[in-house]
């Protein structure tokens, strides 16, 4: 993403944050359905800020040894807003005429927490190395390190900045048979998760499944 790689990981977040809480107060205050859509594009936006940023940002703070184990509890927290989500339509659901709105509104919370926790947060030394803070950047290390001696991990930073930029065309990298491997794997994921039929699962099943409970839980 160009935001992520020219203005680094933490403005991202923070971007998406923002989305987040602009997309939650236009859904929640909503009295035309041309204000819903657009809330829920601006919604949108915020995901795809956080799902690209979010997940770099753990991997480059994170010690080696932790780096998928912490992409997979983003994974795991996805899920669980999913659920909770579920959970809140369901408790507002009955609340006339208002809980829609309280549900919608709720969306917040986690924008509230992605917006005001990344301000709070230093960016990357892999992001500030990438534009040019290399000093910034090695304090940052040593911070998150807990530790002065980082010039091993420093050097391999630097390292693989500057292969990086020696690439002129990324996208067309990734098609070169060396890397067709994971390439075909990153497009299988996300075209069998489609096919599982989770999706459907997570948005009627409790109209198909939950009799007695209102057709707005599935909205």
């Amino acid at each position: 993403m160009v935001t992520s790689k020219k203005l680094g990981r933490r403005f991202t977040m923070i971007a998406g944050g923002a989305a987040f809480l602009i997309g939650t107060i236009l859904l929640a205050s909503a009295y035309h359905i041309a204000q819903l859509v657009i809330g829920r594009i601006v919604l949108g936006i915020g995901v795809g800020f956080a799902t690209q940023a979010v997940p770099l940002y753990l991997s480059e703070m994170a010690p080696y040894q932790l780096r998928g184990a912490l992409n997979i509890l983003f994974q795991l927290a996805v899920t669980i807003g999913i659920f909770a989500a579920q959970l809140i339509n369901y408790g507002t659901q009955n609340i006339y005429p208002w809980g829609w709105r309280l549900s919608l509104a709720l969306a917040g919370v986690p924008g509230c927490l992605l917006f005001f926790g990344a301000l709070l947060l230093p960016d990357t030394p892999n992001s500030l190395i990438e534009r040019g803070h290399l000093e910034k950047g090695e304090q940052v290390l040593q911070r998150i390190r807990g530790t002065k001696d980082v010039t091993v991990e420093l050097e391999d930073i630097v390292d693989a900045v500057n292969v990086a930029r020696t690439v002129k065309n990324p996208w067309g990298t990734i098609f070169r048979r060396r890397y067709r491997p994971q390439l075909v794997i990153s497009c299988l994921i996300p075209t069998f998760q489609q096919w599982v039929g989770i999706n459907a699962i997570i948005f009627y099943a409790p109209r198909e499944h939950l009799s007695g409970i209102n057709y707005q839980l599935t909205i």
